[in-house]
């Protein structure tokens, strides 16, 4: 696929990102297969830009490193049985490997400049991947192609995370809420993983790239566990958030105390009920202070959490309650329909805020009950969030009632996370 083709359908990000001074006002992510794409943005990119994956298929390195992954999937499905174990040995990749192949994709583009500047350029957009800590480094020391092999280290992390709980059944982040839908370690859900791993052969072409294999098979765990979360509901700007990010245009965002009213959701844990009270309470709340004129938007957050495998949408829910039965425009609501904790909660309303274009200097206000309120402004609550994401993902914290918390979006909420591929 020519890299025009690519720009149109894939990269539509806008550019305002640290370090990358005069580019375009932000735009949402676009993905055209939202599990994968939203899992693994940098290999995606990589695959669909014609120059850089020839680069890669056809370097020694990563040929040799494509074939001997292709020849593990299909040996695996002839020797491993029911054995779960035998197919994460085939499909993970160990550190050292993660390593070497990253190596060799860096080199293979820094031999194709170009192209590992427009990888560079989308990926530096996205804000998905920011640079570790380090010397700065210039475009003459391979800077660009630098990005893409952290990028591909950061889906291999991703993999082999999915591989580890839905194959392996290591416990995820949110053990009641995030975890197969199978006992893992079942003989049933061993030949369940079987006839996926011969699905994923069936279809295996010899002219793939190195990391298809492993990818396929992580992406084919997450839907036969029915945890495609993730993906659900989007693209959200052509569906539930398309109103809303045409009012957003019109904002004069000047006269209001806040940009947003955050509200988090709070899912039921009985079977069958779409909202939980304390959910309706915070709605009632949110739509108070919205008629109040606090902020001209809502974001409503909440993905398919409680209880575990719910068919409900938190922030679906709460938009069809502010809708319903207190009177605020369907335009006036931003969903952001995955969020699973309180800290992605905060990141994910950052995420919407910074890619629709809300101001990102002016502060936005959390409301909820008087309990979760307390809790966000507790030292603890930013320790989670380090120990969760890697960072905190609001600055200038404010509890300014007993159920209303002020703050400040940051760009570090951008990052994606390898640990959640529920919520990335």
């Amino acid at each position: 696929m020519a890299w025009a083709t690519v720009g149109a359908v894939l990269v539509a990000v806008g550019g305002m990102v640290p370090g990358m001074a005069g580019a375009a006002e932000p735009k949402p992510l676009v993905y055209t297969q939202p599990l994968q794409d939203k899992l693994f943005y940098g290999l995606t990119l990589l695959s669909r830009d014609g120059e850089a994956a020839a680069a890669a298929a056809s370097t020694p390195e990563l040929h040799r490193l494509a074939v001997a992954r292709r020849a593990r999937a299909r040996a695996a499905v002839q020797d491993c049985g029911t054995d779960t174990g035998c197919y994460v040995r085939a499909f993970d990749w160990s550190a050292a490997e993660i390593a070497e192949a990253g190596q060799a994709l860096a080199d293979a583009l820094r031999s194709h400049p170009a192209a590992a500047r427009r990888l560079a350029a989308a990926l530096d957009a996205s804000g998905l991947y920011p640079a570790g800590p380090g010397p700065e480094t210039g475009p003459e020391t391979g800077r660009e192609a630098d990005g893409m092999a952290r990028a591909w280290a950061q889906a291999a992390a991703t993999a082999r995370h999915i591989l580890a709980v839905y194959a392996s059944g290591e416990t995820p982040r949110g053990p009641a809420i995030d975890g197969p839908a199978y006992d893992v370690a079942g003989t049933a859900y061993g030949t369940l993983v079987k006839h996926a791993a011969s699905v994923l052969v069936d279809g295996l072409g010899d002219d793939g790239l190195f990391f298809e294999p492993t990818e396929a098979f992580a992406l084919l765990l997450l839907e036969i566990n029915r945890r495609d979360e993730a993906g659900r509901l989007e693209p959200l700007e052509a569906g539930e958030n398309k109103a809303a990010m045409a009012r957003l245009k019109t904002i004069p965002w000047t006269k209001y105390p806040y940009t947003a009213l955050v509200v988090p959701g709070a899912g039921p844990e009985t079977p069958g009920v779409a909202l939980s009270a304390y959910g309706l309470l915070r709605v009632k709340l949110a739509a108070k202070r919205f008629h109040e004129g606090k902020a001209p938007v809502i974001i409503v957050s909440g993905g398919y959490v409680h209880p575990n495998q719910t068919p409900y949408n938190e922030a679906v829910e709460m938009k069809k309650v502010l809708v319903r039965d207190y009177g605020v425009p369907a335009d006036a609501i931003l969903i952001e329909p995955h969020a699973r904790h309180t800290t992605t909660n905060l990141r994910n309303a950052d995420r919407l805020i910074y890619r629709y274009g809300m101001p990102m200097d002016r502060k936005a206000l959390v409301v909820t009950d008087m309990g979760q309120s307390g809790y966000v402004t507790e030292d603890r609550f930013a320790t989670r969030n380090r120990e969760d994401l890697g960072y905190v993902p609001f600055t200038a914290l404010e509890r300014v009632s007993p159920f209303d918390v002020a703050y400040l979006p940051t760009l570090s909420a951008l990052k994606l996370d390898a640990g959640d591929p529920l919520d990335p």
